[in-house]
């Protein structure tokens, strides 16, 4: 009826009552410190990497709250790679958005 609407990413219901009923996000999304961040974009910067072959970066609960983890499969380990990423990763993106926590795997589950 001319009402605007805007596109948040969080996917809500209305209860038989009338109430807006938060249910999540349709996006991958997340809110860590105040900062919101896109976890695809983390993920897309680590696929640019040669050595990096697979990888997904979850937001998980750690000792301060929320802290991104990075589950990478690579072909190089873990002590020759982490500390480049990191590095790498600082090059393009805020410090806010590098993984806390990085796994290497021999492959993603």
């Amino acid at each position: 009826t001319g009402e605007r609407l805007y596109r948040t990413g969080d996917l809500c219901r209305y209860r038989a009552d009338g109430v807006l009923e938060y249910q999540g996000r349709i996006d991958h999304q997340v809110k860590i410190r105040g900062f919101r961040i896109e976890l695809g974009e983390i993920e897309a910067r680590l696929l640019q990497q040669p050595e990096v072959n697979e990888v997904a970066v979850l937001a998980q609960e750690g000792p301060g709250g929320q802290q991104l983890v990075a589950y990478v499969v690579a072909s190089l380990d873990a002590d020759t790679l982490r500390d480049p990423l990191k590095a790498r990763l600082k090059e393009h993106l805020p410090d806010y958005m590098i993984p806390a926590h990085w796994l290497f795997l021999d492959h993603l589950p």
